[in-house]
């Protein structure tokens, strides 16, 4: 074993500067770090000045040859264990060097070694055994640094490097006084010079470290810079990291102006006579400057040391009311308490479960079937006394008692006749019902209290339980007893937080938290203050809601029924408890059918892949080996040479080189073995002018998938998803009859008009079909990647998925209109079924014995819109039936009239048996064009759509567009009407209201800019439409779980994807349910429909979602 280290000031000269030290840092990157210490020393300033201190040891794992750092930012990692690091240059950092091998472990965010005394050495790094291996290091980057009273020697080894390589570099450092580390541009300097000294060769990181009085220059840099210097005038191009005594610092980033040591603006710099020029566009909240005259720092998610005393002074107080419950026998007699003495109070309840005890990722993983409880809190109220006047009762389940601790709170849990409150109750339901409990009682979510209330919180704070007790007008109409404080959630971050501590052994601005399993057991007292606030704040938030929702009128149709706290009771309160149970049921997934199509879609994209790269490479040799799913290589092939349209200055290389892995094991020139990487030169083909009308942010062609089809053009559908032909044979049956061989079929009359761009690009003819048909093959590849990578990877998850392997996604109301959205996976994110390629729906299966009944609204939210704006033509069509596109198309053009008055034209046909084909053509066929158009105003006007975006969609002027426009609104002048209205209402009120009397507020209307008051006028459109619809979709779902045949059938819901929704149940029973499904959806307002239209709902029962489609 290697001596005990040196301390980390002991290889450095205990020599005070003769001038005032002046160092700074705003580099994160290491190695100017260490650079700078360097010079220090070799200056003879003491190290105690200076943030600067050299790693003092290393360590080293004998099971892999490796070295490794230690630091509270460092991932230990093994390469036995094929783990990686954060990132490259943690590898050696500071830190103490009397490290706690056990502290070690804990800190690491791997724990995979089985002995670390026997597996983990340390040693000085000057001891660094280097010339101990003569084969290549396999990962990261080892500094070496000696110095001595003649020269700095600073170096780097690159990953590969030899320990004889490594020689090399260090004996030319030797002879010239000065280093470019091997592969590593850096360049270090210690003469003294009357003039400019600069790392004209750099391409990367550049450091100098200067003692004369010359100037240091970094001249084109472009990442991370250090500048070391006793006098002179250091310029960086970028981050900088510089000690300087004396002068003049300079940063040129984005055009800095001198703006001295203002406190509000970002400083890297530590000064005392330095005129100091920075960012002047700096975030005030960014700051990070020091100097005499007082400490700035970081301002966010900080707290300063007055405000964490004030605030864990204030929780403590809290403690003094929370009953710690840590033993059966104490729990016995609280729970007593609960179920009869106090029973009939209102109680509200939190969990906590997060962290490595929890076993569970709250941001990926579904609670359900993941995730333990470490703890939990009742408050009940003020009336409440648990002993000693506490009425908060605080729960220890990770130390007092476990699993059989929870389970004597089950009589509390499951009494339906309690009433609890909650705050996100999804969460804590499921993460209770894991331990088997079933949870009753649920009276209120303050999540959805909150949005009934105040729908425009997203952008005024959002609904967490801290912004919304925080928030003083929220809290306003809280309960408070005599004297009492109304003490708001507080964030973990602010109580807990502790400053990341930097390379350098200071504290940083990045704020980490413990496990909260260390909190709990560690800073026991504080830690029951904090949770059990969350219980306290919650029944403080419910009772504010409610007023508030009681104080609030709410009416239907100009009919007052009650207050919006009797909304919330008779509809959003049991909606949110059956959300729950929809979590809870979850959907079974076929996971082999998964696999299975997995496999099939990934030939299906390398045969894409394939056809293109041969295309390609009769232009450019080299794109046979291109990375097709890249960006740059496919802008470098279409456009290199282009000009960056919003700086005329710069452009794309004509050619450029790239790295791709080397599948064909190619041996370059000059190598013996063939490299994992080799090189390629991708160029646009000669003489090929590729036009597009779509840009980057950044002023680059944009290669995204609608740029790309409109490269190909119309054929891009031939490649688009389908879901008519047979999967196995899809390649063969589509891809080859539309492109052999990359080349368009020959001897054919072909519509030029259905190519892109690229047709006319490329030459028109054989080689603009051939471009076309090979840019509609890499569209392919685009659009089975977001299948595999959106739908068929995420669904075989098992973070997603119960036990009993059903996924089971959450269900939140958190849009502004009320509709439902869905995480963890997003089952409402489904592929259209015209585009289930894969038919992805059908691994969506029923349980062995039971079918799926999946049943769907037909054009609700058009038909919402005929009953609101109370439009003849519209509800006359949809009281006829049959196709309402064509309906609409044959009333605002005057020739499809005429057609139909002929006969020439059918507008609907209805066959009878026998017959096989109409006696004359369909409209939506004669008239597919004018249908089209018609079809999309339909939707359009009822989203509120503008006469730019139509003419956009339509590729045709404003002035036609508006043409257009004007003969749907001929027939339909109650729906201008009814949207002129509704842009008043907007206006005057700030907000307008959905049919069961929801308010959508736009608080920021009266200020608004002009764009800004656009789209608010055309949200008070869509609100009432789209937010009704929910409405409606929500009534169904309660009139279908409430119905007493389909729970004695065994029929149960999963599902509600906006306008559709599905159940699972006995097949035998299937056709009796969908008749009662249906029924349901049509009356869903307490079994009756008040609107002046049908709803029109169709239901089919099958064995998988796709099939009952």
């Amino acid at each position: 074993m290697w001596p005990q280290p040196p301390s980390a000031t002991s290889t450095l000269p205990d020599k005070q500067p003769d001038k005032p030290l002046i160092v700074g840092n705003k580099s994160s990157n290491k190695l100017g770090r260490v650079a700078a210490a360097a010079a220090m020393a070799k200056m003879g300033f003491s190290a105690q000045t200076t943030p600067f201190r050299p790693p003092p040891y290393f360590w080293f794992c004998r099971s892999c040859t490796q070295f490794y750092s230690f630091s509270s930012s460092t991932k230990v990692f093994c390469r036995l264990e094929n783990k990686e690091p954060q990132r490259e240059n943690d590898l050696f950092s500071n830190g103490a060097p009397n490290v706690n091998l056990l502290e070690l472990k804990q800190r690491s965010n791997y724990s995979t070694f089985q002995n670390y005394q026997s597996d983990m050495h340390y040693g000085p790094r000057n001891d660094f055994p280097h010339q101990q291996w003569n084969k290549p290091f396999v990962r990261g980057e080892v500094e070496r640094r000696e110095w001595d009273d003649e020269e700095v020697l600073y170096g780097v080894l690159r990953t590969g490097d030899t320990a004889e390589e490594w020689g090399k570099a260090t004996e030319e450092c030797k002879q010239n006084k000065k280093l470019f580390a091997h592969r590593s541009n850096t360049y270090a300097n210690l003469r003294t010079l009357p003039e400019e000294d600069i790392a004209e060769k750099a391409n990367s990181r550049r450091r100098n470290i200067h003692e004369g009085e010359g100037n240091g220059i970094s001249r084109q840099a472009k990442e991370y810079t250090g500048n070391v210097g006793k006098n002179g005038l250091f310029v960086s191009h970028n981050q900088m990291s510089f000690v300087q005594v004396g002068g003049e610092i300079v940063s040129t980033t984005k055009g800095a102006q001198p703006n001295g040591l203002k406190n509000n603006e970002y400083q890297s710099s530590i000064t005392d006579k330095s005129n100091v020029f920075d960012k002047k566009e700096a975030d005030a909240a960014d700051k990070n400057s020091v100097s005499r005259d007082g400490v700035f720092e970081s301002v966010s998610e900080k707290i300063s040391p007055s405000e964490g005393t004030e605030l864990q002074e204030r929780l403590c107080k809290v403690y003094d009311k929370v009953l710690v419950v840590d033993s059966i026998l104490e729990a016995r007699r609280v729970v007593n308490m609960l179920t009869n003495e106090y029973k009939n109070l209102i109680h509200a309840c939190d969990t906590e479960a997060s962290g490595k005890v929890a076993n569970i990722d709250v941001k990926d993983e579904t609670p359900v079937n993941h995730g333990e409880i470490i703890c939990f809190s009742i408050y009940s109220g003020p009336e409440a006394d648990f002993g000693e006047g506490k009425a908060c009762i605080w729960v220890d389940v990770l130390d007092g008692g476990g699993k059989d601790l929870l389970k004597e709170f089950a009589p509390f849990f499951e009494d339906p006749s309690i009433k609890k409150v909650w705050h996100n109750y999804s969460f804590d339901n499921h993460i209770i019902e894991n331990y088997g409990l079933k949870v009753s009682g649920f009276y209120a979510d303050t999540v959805h209290m909150a949005r009934l209330w105040n729908s425009a919180r997203r952008t005024e704070g959002g609904y967490s339980l801290e912004a919304l007790t925080g928030d003083s007008k929220v809290m306003s109409d809280a309960k408070k007893g005599p004297g009492e404080e109304v003490i708001g959630k507080v964030s973990m971050k602010i109580i807990f937080g502790r400053k990341k501590l930097k390379k350098d052994g200071k504290e940083g601005k990045l704020i980490t938290i413990p496990p909260v399993e260390e909190l709990q057991r560690v800073e026991r007292k504080l830690w029951i203050s904090y949770s059990a606030l969350d219980s306290i704040s919650t029944l403080k938030l419910y009772q504010s809601l409610e007023k508030k929702l009681m104080k609030t009128p709410w009416s239907i149709d100009g009919k007052y029924k009650g207050s919006m706290f009797d909304n919330y009771q008779t509809y959003l309160r049991p909606f949110g408890e059956l959300l729950v149970k929809l979590e809870t049921e979850g959907m079974l997934v076929d996971r082999s059918y998964l696999a299975e199509i997995e496999k099939v879609a990934k030939a299906e994209q390398q045969v894409a892949a394939d056809r293109f790269r041969k295309w390609a490479s009769k232009y450019c040799p080299d794109a046979k080996y291109m990375n097709v799913g890249s960006d740059t290589q496919l802008r470098q092939l279409f456009f290199g040479g282009v000009q960056n349209r919003k700086d005329s200055n710069e452009f794309l290389p004509v050619e450029k080189e790239f790295k791709v892995p080397n599948v064909d094991n190619i041996i370059e020139e000059g190598k013996k073995n063939p490299t994992k990487f080799r090189k390629i030169i991708l160029r646009k083909p000669d003489g090929v002018n590729v036009e597009t009308d779509k840009y980057t942010a950044s002023g680059w062609p944009s290669m995204s998938g609608d740029a790309l089809k409109s490269l190909a053009g119309k054929v891009s559908a031939d490649f688009d998803f389908l879901d008519e032909e047979n999967d196995e044979e899809l390649a063969e049956n589509v891809i080859e009859k539309s492109f052999e061989d990359n080349e368009a079929p020959k001897n054919i009359e072909v519509d030029t008009s259905a190519y892109g761009t690229a047709y006319s690009a490329f030459g028109g003819g054989q080689a603009g079909m051939e471009a076309c048909h090979a840019i509609a093959a890499l569209c392919e590849v685009c659009s089975i990647d977001s299948l595999i990578s959106n739908f068929i990877l995420p669904l075989q998850g098992n973070h997603i998925s119960g036990k009993n392997g059903r996924i089971h996604c959450s269900l939140n109301i958190n849009t502004e209109t009320g509709r439902l959205s869905a995480r963890r996976p997003n089952l409402q994110n489904q592929p259209a079924l015209e585009k289930d390629r894969y038919k992805i729906r059908q691994a969506f299966i029923a349980a062995p014995g039971n079918s799926l009944i999946v049943a769907d609204y037909g054009q609700l939210e058009l038909r919402i819109l005929a009953h609101l704006a109370n439009c003849k033509s519209m509800l006359d069509a949809f009281k006829a039936g049959g196709d309402f596109h064509s309906r609409t198309a044959m009333n605002m053009y005057p020739h499809i009239r005429e057609a139909v008055d002929r006969k020439d034209v059918l507008l609907e046909w209805h066959p009878q048996p026998g017959e096989d084909k109409s006696p004359v053509p369909l409209l939506k066929d004669a008239f597919a064009s004018e249908r089209r158009k018609a079809k999309m105003l339909n939707f359009s006007i009822a989203y509120g759509k503008t006469t730019v975006g139509l003419a956009r969609d339509w590729k045709v002027t404003q002035k036609e567009a508006q043409e257009t426009v004007d003969r749907w609104y001929s027939d339909r002048k109650e729906v201008l009407s009814w949207q002129e209205e509704r842009k008043k209402q907007a206006h005057n009120y700030q907000l307008v209201y959905t049919l069961l009397g929801r308010a959508r507020h736009f608080p920021s209307l009266k200020n608004a800019s002009r764009a800004h008051k656009n789209h608010i006028e055309r949200a008070a459109i869509n609100t009432p439409v789209q937010g009704s619809a929910a409405d409606v979709a929500m009534c169904a779902m309660l009139q279908i779980s409430k119905n007493a045949r389909l729970k004695e059938l065994g029929w149960r819901l999963l599902l509600q994807v906006h306008d559709e929704v599905i159940l699972e149940g006995p097949t035998e029973s299937g056709e009796e349910a969908k008749a009662i499904v249906v029924d349901c959806m049509s009356k869903p307002f307490d079994g009756v429909n008040f609107l002046r239209v049908d709803l029109s709902v169709d239901a089919k029962c099958a064995q998988n979602w796709y099939s009952a489609k």
